[in-house]
C-alpha cells in the first residue's frame, strides 16, 4: 500500500516497513512536511487521551504502570524522532516550519507526564511491594531511575511550591531561546570588514570566497565581510599572515554576547539564580548536586579532584609548550615573539605544527577511500566482537536519499542489528557535523511475530566531501575519525543484550560516560598497523608510507596541555558557578569568577577583562549545565579501557579477542541496566585512573 493511499497524516507518519527480523523501519519518503502538523497535533491529542486514561486506572505494578507508559512513549518518540531527522538530512523550510509549529504542544505533553502525581505514586507503590523488590537488575534500575527523573521534575511538590517550579521550567527555557538568540542575531550582524586584499594572504580559499559573497550580498562587492563566527574566527586567527586582521577577529570573536540590546549577561545571571532556585526546591544545595543526582560522577567533590590532578599534570607542559611555541616565533622573525599576544597563539601553533609534522592534510585524502575505510573499520569490528557486516541485500530498504547506505550486522549466521550510514554532505538540506542517533532500540514491547525483541537499528551521519570525477568518496583524516567515533556510540547501541527498552543501548547511560564508546573507538587509528591498513591511494593502490604513518600519530598529541588547560577552565568553571552563584554571596559577579579561574588556570594570554560566558551555549542554551567536566570525565574512562587491550597485546590476537569480548559483554552490552561505574569495573576490575589518559597524552614526567 503506498502512504498517499492511507486514511489520515498520522497513519502516513507512523508507517513502518520490515527487511529479514528488522522491523519498524521508517517509511521517509513518506514523511512529508504536509502532514507533520496535522499528524502530530493527533498524536498528542491521542496520546494525552491515553495517558489520562492510564492515570484514571493506573495498578502499581510493571504491567500496570510501566509497561502501557513505555509503549505511549515509544509512540510519541517514534514520530517525532523520523520528524526531526528529517529536519537534520532533508531540510526544507516547510517541514521545519511545520515541526515549528507542534513542538510547544510536545514539550507540553512531555512535561504533563513527567510530571504527572498520580505515575509518581503508583511507581513508589511498585517499588515498595513484593513485585518491586523482586524485579530483574534491568527493570529495578529503570524503576529507580524513573521515580529519580520524577522528583528531578518536581513531581513531588504541591500548591505554591510546584506552581513556582512550572514557572522557573517555563522561564528557563524562554532564557535559554533568549540566549542562542542573541548570538545567532549577533552573527548575522557582526563583521570584520577588509578593504585591502592584500590583507588577506593566507586566509584559506573557502573561507575567503564566503566573505566576498557576504560583502556583496551587504552591497560592498569590493570589499570582504567575515561573520565573526567559528568558520572565520579559525580560518583568521590560525592562518591570516596579517597581525592586526588577526586581532580584530580575535577580540570580536571573545567578546560575542555584550552587544547593545543584545546581552547575554543579564540572561546568563538569571539563568544561574534560577537554576539554584530550581535545586533547592527539589531538596538540593546546588544546582551542580541536581545535576549530579543523574551523572556517573559520585559527588562534586570527585569531579574537582579529577579536575585538579589533570591540571596540575598538564601545566608544566603547558608552560613548555608556550616557551616552544616562543623560539619558534624568534627563529622565525616574529613579531610579539618574546611576548606573544591572544592573536598570536593560533597563528603560529598551526605553523609550528606543520614545520614539525609536514604533511599534506588535502594529499591524504587520496588514501582514505571511505568504501576502503569502511572496509577496514568493519574488519576491526569482526576481530573484536565475532559479527560480520555487509550492506543489505534487501534493495527496498527505504532511506531519505540515495547516498545513504543501510548495512546488516550478523552473528553465527543470524542477523542481530542493522544501521544507515549517510556520509556525504548535502549542502543546503543537511547540516554540518556529525551524529548518531537511534532509529529502533532492542526492546521486547517492539516485538513482532515470534520474536522475543524488536532488534536494534542506529543511524550516522557525516559531512565528507561527496565523490568526485568517477572517484570514491575521499575523507580527510578527521572524517575518518569522526566516522570511528560515530561507529563508537552505535556499537553499544546494537551490541546490546539488554531487552528492557528503558535501559538497552544507550538509554539510562550517564552523560558523563555516554562518550566511553566512541571516544574508545577513535585509539584503534593510533594503531600503526590498523592505520596503515585503512589506506589505500585511490590510483595506484599504495597504502601510507610508514613516515607519514608516524607523522600522523605523532602529530595528535601537539599543544594537548594547552588544550586540556583550556578545557578545564570551562569545567571548573561551569562547576564553580553552579555550586557558588546564587548560594555563595561572596560570588556576586559570574564574569568575574571566570575571569579569576581563567588567571588561575591557563598559561596562554588572554584578553584583559575577557570572559567567555555571554557565548558559552553548551552551558545556558544546551545541556551541559554544570556537566562540562564529562568530556574529560569520558576521556578518561575511554583511555583507561583502551589501555586494557595494550595491555593483553595489540598484535595478539587471541588475548585481544578476550578482552574485546568481556568489552563487548559490559561497556557495550549491559547498557543501562546497571549504574555506569558497575559496568565499567565488571569490564576492568576496578575504576578508571587518569594515568593511562595523561599517559596517552604525554603528560607523564619522567620520574612520575
Amino acid at each position: 500500500m503506498s502512504t498517499d493511499a492511507l486514511e489520515s497524516p498520522l497513519a502516513r507518519l507512523e508507517q513502518t516497513t520490515t527487511s529479514g527480523p528488522i522491523t519498524h523501519l521508517p517509511i521517509w519518503a513518506g514523511i512529508t512536511a504536509s502532514d507533520v502538523e496535522p499528524g502530530v497535533t493527533s498524536l498528542v491529542e491521542t496520546v494525552r487521551t491515553e495517558f489520562e486514561a492510564l492515570e484514571a486506572d493506573l495498578a502499581p505494578t510493571w504491567e500496570g504502570v510501566m509497561e502501557p507508559l513505555e509503549r505511549i512513549e515509544h509512540r510519541l518518540e517514534a514520530v517525532i524522532g523520523s520528524v526531526t531527522h528529517l529536519t537534520s538530512v532533508k531540510y526544507s523550510d516547510d517541514m521545519q516550519e511545520a515541526y515549528d509549529t507542534v513542538r510547544p504542544a510536545i514539550v507540553a505533553i512531555s512535561n504533563t507526564m513527567s510530571q504527572s502525581r498520580a505515575v509518581y505514586d503508583a511507581m513508589a507503590q511498585l517499588r515498595s511491594s513484593s513485585e518491586g523488590q523482586n524485579l530483574s537488575v534491568a527493570r529495578a534500575r529503570i524503576l529507580d531511575e524513573s521515580i529519580r527523573g520524577m522528583e528531578r521534575s518536581g513531581v513531588a511538590l504541591a500548591g505554591q511550591q510546584q506552581d513556582r517550579y512550572k514557572a522557573i521550567k517555563d522561564r528557563l527555557a524562554e532564557l535559554s531561546n533568549t540566549f542562542s538568540t542573541n548570538l545567532i542575531k549577533e552573527e548575522r550582524e557582526s563583521r570584520v570588514k577588509v578593504t585591502d586584499e592584500s590583507r588577506l594572504d593566507g586566509v584559506p580559499a573557502a573561507v575567503i570566497d564566503i566573505a566576498k559573497n557576504q560583502a556583496a550580498d551587504d552591497g560592498a562587492d569590493d570589499a570582504w565581510h567575515f561573520q565573526v563566527n567559528g568558520v572565520s574566527y579559525l580560518g583568521i586567527c590560525q592562518n591570516a599572515t596579517d597581525r592586526s586582521l588577526r586581532e580584530e577577529m580575535l577580540r570580536a570573536f571573545r567578546t560575542r554576547g555584550v552587544q547593545p540590546e543584545l546581552d547575554n549577561r543579564p540572561v546568563l545571571k538569571e539563568i544561574l539564580e534560577l537554576r539554584q532556585e530550581q535545586a533547592q526546591l527539589v531538596g538540593f544545595d546546588n544546582y551542580a548536586e541536581l545535576s549530579l543526582d543523574a551523572k556517573m560522577a559520585p559527588s562534586t567533590a570527585a569531579v574537582w579532584a579529577l579536575l585538579d590532578q589533570l591540571e596540575q599534570a598538564a601545566r608544566p607542559f603547558a608552560e613548555i609548550e608556550l616557551e616552544s611555541l616562543s623560539v619558534f616565533m624568534g627563529e622565525q622573525g616574529a613579531d610579539g615573539a618574546d611576548n606573544p599576544a591572544p592573536w598570536d597563539i593560533a597563528f603560529w601553533a598551526e605553523r609550528q605544527q606543520e614545520a614539525l609534522y609536514s604533511y599534506d592534510a588535502e594529499a591524504l585524502r587520496e588514501y582514505f577511500q571511505l568504501p576502503k575505510v569502511l572496509g577496514g573499520l568493519f574488519d576491526l569490528v569482526t576481530k573484536l566482537y565475532g559479527v560480520e557486516i555487509a550492506e543489505s541485500p534487501d534493495d527496498s530498504v527505504p532511506v531519505w536519499d540515495p547516498s545513504v547506505q543501510f548495512f546488516e550486522v550478523r552473528r553465527d549466521g543470524n542477523v542481530i542489528a542493522a544501521f544507515y550510514i549517510d556520509p556525504y554532505s548535502r549542502p543546503g538540506e543537511k547540516r554540518g557535523g556529525a551524529w548518531m542517533n537511534t532509529v529502533v532500540g532492542r526492546d521486547r514491547l517492539l516485538a513482532v511475530g515470534d520474536a522475543a525483541t524488536s532488534l536494534p537499528v542506529a543511524l550516522f551521519v557525516m559531512n565528507a566531501r561527496p565523490p568526485a570525477d568517477g572517484r570514491p568518496g575521499l575523507m580527510s583524516l578527521d572524517e575518518v575519525r569522526t566516522l570511528f567515533h560515530e561507529f563508537g556510540h552505535a556499537t553499544q547501541h546494537m551490541f546490546t543484550e539488554i531487552d528492557e527498552g528503558g535501559a538497552s543501548g544507550m538509554n539510562l547511560v550517564e552523560w558523563d560516560s555516554v562518550e566511553l564508546a566512541s571516544q574508545f573507538n577513535e585509539y584503534w587509528m593510533e594503531h600503526k598497523p590498523f592505520l596503515r591498513a585503512l589506506t589505500a591511494h585511490v590510483d595506484t593502490g599504495e597504502a601510507l608510507d610508514d613516515d607519514t604513518l608516524d607523522r600522523i600519530i605523532d602529530s595528535r598529541n601537539f599543544m594537548v596541555a594547552n588544550a586540556t588547560l583550556r578545557q578545564l577552565h570551562f569545567a571548573k568553571t561551569d562547576m564553580a558557578l553552579h555550586q557558588r552563584f546564587g548560594v555563595d554571596p561572596a560570588v556576586t559577579d559570574p564574569a568575574a569568577l571566570d575571569i579569576e579561574l581563567a588567571g588561575e588556570i591557563l598559561v596562554t594570554p588572554r584578553i584583559e577583562g575577557e570572559s567567555m560566558l555571554p557565548a558559552f551555549g553548551h552551558l545556558f542554551a544546551g545541556g551541559y549545565a554544570a556537566g562540562y567536566y564529562s568530556y574529560k570525565w569520558a576521556e578518561v574512562l575511554a583511555a583507561d579501557a583502551f589501555a586494557a587491550f595494550r595491555e593483553a597485546g595489540l598484535d595478539n590476537e587471541d588475548e585481544l579477542v578476550q578482552v574485546a569480548r568481556r568489552f563487548r559483554e559490559t561497556v557495550l552490552g549491559l547498557g543501562g541496566s546497571r549504574p555506569a561505574e558497575e559496568v565499567y569495573r565488571l569490564f576492568r576490575g576496578r575504576d578508571a585512573t587518569p594515568e593511562a589518559l595523561l599517559a596517552d597524552q604525554g603528560l607523564v614526567s619522567p620520574t612520575d
